[in-house]
């Protein structure tokens, strides 16, 4: 069942799992890798455990099928690589925002205003079966 908890779980996910995209990203970028391209691979990185996480714990969707799951995740995840490759690009390219404030910022925005409710209304969500109305007594 999906209840409140899927936020609080989804957060730590969203916490754990932005901090592997972060350390891909700034490793990368460390390596000489160009901060756009780090911060692609990075959230790819990212992603993988996110959903990994997301599907067992968070929102406790292991009963579904995965690969539906894999299927409906891709174009949210495509969503999520470029709003936060694009906003990286933004903040550091044109306001001159150092890079792992903009990624803060950016990941940030990006889980609050479409990963999370993309999560949980569509990647993981599980229709609700009704319930008969009660039988009125005579």
């Amino acid at each position: 069942m999906i209840t409140s908890t899927s936020l609080g779980r989804s957060v730590l996910t969203s916490i754990f799992t932005t901090a592997l995209d972060f350390g891909t990203m700034m490793g990368l970028a460390q390596l000489g890798i160009d901060y756009r391209l780090a911060t692609f691979f990075g959230t790819l990185v990212g992603f993988l455990a996110n959903f990994t996480i997301n599907r067992y714990w968070a929102f406790e969707a292991h009963g579904g099928s995965v690969w539906w799951q894999f299927a409906r995740v891709l174009p949210v995840q495509a969503g999520s690589t470029g709003l936060q490759t694009l906003g990286v690009w933004l903040f550091v390219g044109a306001l001159g925002v150092r890079l792992w404030i903009s990624k803060l910022v950016v990941a940030s925005l990006v889980y609050l205003c479409w990963n999370y409710p993309m999560n949980r209304f569509f990647v993981f969500a599980r229709k609700i079966e009704a319930t008969p109305p009660p039988k009125d007594e005579p």
